[in-house]
C-alpha cells in the first residue's frame, strides 16, 4: 500500500469524527497564536504589564502577524499556518490513535514533537526571533540563511510530514484504519 494511501486513510477516519476535526481546528489556531506570541514574547509581556484589555492584545497580535508578513514575506506566514495546521492534524491523529489503541509510545510522537517545536522557530522574521533562536546558540547566524529563517519552517514541515506518515502507518498496523 502506498504511503499516500495510508496517510489518506488516517485523515479520512479523522474527518468522519467531528470531535477530532474540531480538535484539529482548535489546535491549529492555538499553535499559530503560540508561534506568533512566543516570537514576540517581550512585546506581549510589555503590553500585559500595561493592560489586560483583550482588544488591545488582539490588535498587537494582528500587528505582529502583519509585521512578519511585511518583513519576511507572505510565504513565511503561510508556512507558519501550514505548520500549525499539520501540527494540529498530527496531534489529533496521535490522540485518536492513542484513544483507540490505548498505546502512546513510539517514534511517531518524537518526530511530531520536533516538528511542532521547529515550527516555533519559523514563525517570525529573522530579526523577530533572535531571542528564541538564541536557545540554539545561533542568534546572529540566522541572517546568513538564504531564506531568512524560512528554513526552520521547512524543516518543521518535513518533520511533521514524517510524523504524519508514521502515525498513519502505526494506525494501519494496529488495525485502526483499513
Amino acid at each position: 500500500m502506498s504511503k499516500v494511501v495510508i496517510l489518506i486513510a488516517a485523515i479520512n477516519l479523522l474527518l468522519h469524527k467531528p470531535a477530532y476535526v474540531t480538535l484539529t481546528g482548535i489546535l491549529t489556531i492555538f499553535l499559530f497564536t503560540f508561534y506568533i506570541v512566543i516570537n514576540s514574547f517581550s512585546v506581549f509581556t510589555s503590553i500585559l504589564a500595561i493592560t489586560y484589555d483583550p482588544s488591545i492584545l488582539w490588535k498587537v497580535f494582528i500587528n505582529q502577524v502583519e509585521m512578519v508578513w511585511e518583513i519576511a514575506g507572505p510565504v513565511n506566514v503561510l508556512a507558519v499556518v501550514l505548520v500549525s495546521f499539520l501540527a494540529g492534524l498530527n496531534i489529533s491523529l496521535v490522540i485518536l490513535k492513542t484513544r483507540t489503541t490505548k498505546v502512546f509510545i513510539g517514534r511517531t510522537n518524537v518526530f511530531g514533537f520536533f516538528g511542532i517545536f521547529g515550527g516555533a522557530f519559523g514563525a517570525a522574521c529573522s530579526a523577530c526571533n533572535t531571542a528564541l533562536i538564541g536557545l540554539l546558540g545561533v542568534s546572529g547566524g540566522l541572517a546568513v540563511f538564504p531564506l531568512r529563517g524560512l528554513e526552520f519552517s521547512l524543516l518543521a514541515l518535513v518533520l511533521i510530514a514524517f510524523s504524519l506518515y508514521f502515525v498513519s502507518k502505526s494506525m494501519k498496523e494496529m488495525g485502526v484504519t483499513k
